[in-house]
Formats: structure tokens, C-alpha cells, sequence
């Protein structure tokens, strides 16, 4: 399992959320296909760990990083791209082709667990975006400290 990188070293979020969502769109593809499961159906529920682990590590480092010009659009961008994850686990369990929990019912029990840590990481991103916006709307100096700066 990848391990959350040191904050110190540089995190090109826009294109590691961009690269995500080309995998998981390959993803939506494959379930519309009438694909074989016996050849992709392990490739696809790797291909579906590792996007929640990459995920998880994404969350952890942007949440960390107060320094990012940023970050309050990089937060949007994994919400949405948290929710194209939950739409692609949706169609799995819920679709009827070669992969999906109608054909493997052990299916369930894993998208249900990717699910919910995905529900959980859009909550906590939905939340550290409120939180952004306020602290965006508060004024960094006041006009009385701004007044005197510039009568100096």
C-alpha cells in the first residue's frame, strides 16, 4: 500500500486527480462492455482498491497542506472526482453485465465497504470546504490594522 508522502516534497494534485478519473471513466467503460470477467474482473477490483487508496492519500496530503494556492480547488476536484468513484461502484453492484455483484454476489460486501470510505472522505471534504469558505470571507487585516499600516 503507497504510503502518504512527506509534505515537503511536491504534490502535483491537479494531475494526479485528472489521471484518477481517466481510470476510473476506463473503469464505467469496461462495465459497459460485455467484458469477461474471468480475464478483468481481479484486474478491476485492484484497478478499485487502488483508487481508494490513492484517494485516501490525496485527502490526507491536501488536507495537510495549508500552504497550497490552491487547495479550496483541488478540494472541489476530489469531490467530484469522489463522486464519478461512488457512480462506477454504483453501477457495479446495481448493472447487469459480465462484472458486476448481479453476476459475482461476493461483489457486495467490498463495494459497499469502498462506498462508504469514499462517503466518508466527501463528507470531511465537504466540511474542510465550508470551513475554507469561511475563513476566506474573514478579512486577513482589519481596516483599523490596514489604516494604520498605510499612515506609516
Amino acid at each position: 500500500m503507497p504510503r502518504i508522502k512527506d509534505m515537503n516534497k511536491h504534490t502535483n494534485f491537479e494531475d494526479n486527480i485528472f489521471i484518477l478519473n481517466i481510470r476510473i471513466r476506463m473503469i464505467q467503460d469496461l462495465l459497459i462492455l460485455d467484458t469477461d470477467a474471468e480475464l478483468f474482473l481481479n484486474k478491476t477490483l485492484d484497478d478499485l482498491d487502488f483508487i481508494d487508496s490513492t484517494l485516501n492519500i490525496l485527502f490526507a496530503n491536501l488536507k495537510d497542506n495549508y500552504r497550497l494556492i490552491e487547495r479550496d480547488k483541488q478540494f472541489h476536484n476530489l469531490v467530484e472526482t469522489e463522486r464519478q468513484f461512488c457512480e462506477v461502484l454504483n453501477e457495479l453492484e446495481e448493472g447487469e453485465g459480465n462484472i458486476s455483484a448481479l453476476q459475482h454476489p461476493h461483489l457486495r460486501e467490498r463495494i459497499v465497504y469502498l462506498v462508504n470510505h469514499s462517503l466518508d472522505r466527501q463528507h470531511s471534504l465537504k466540511d474542510l470546504i465550508a470551513d475554507g469558505k469561511q475563513l476566506t470571507m474573514e478579512p486577513v487585516v482589519g481596516y483599523d490594522e490596514l489604516h494604520e499600516l498605510l499612515s506609516s
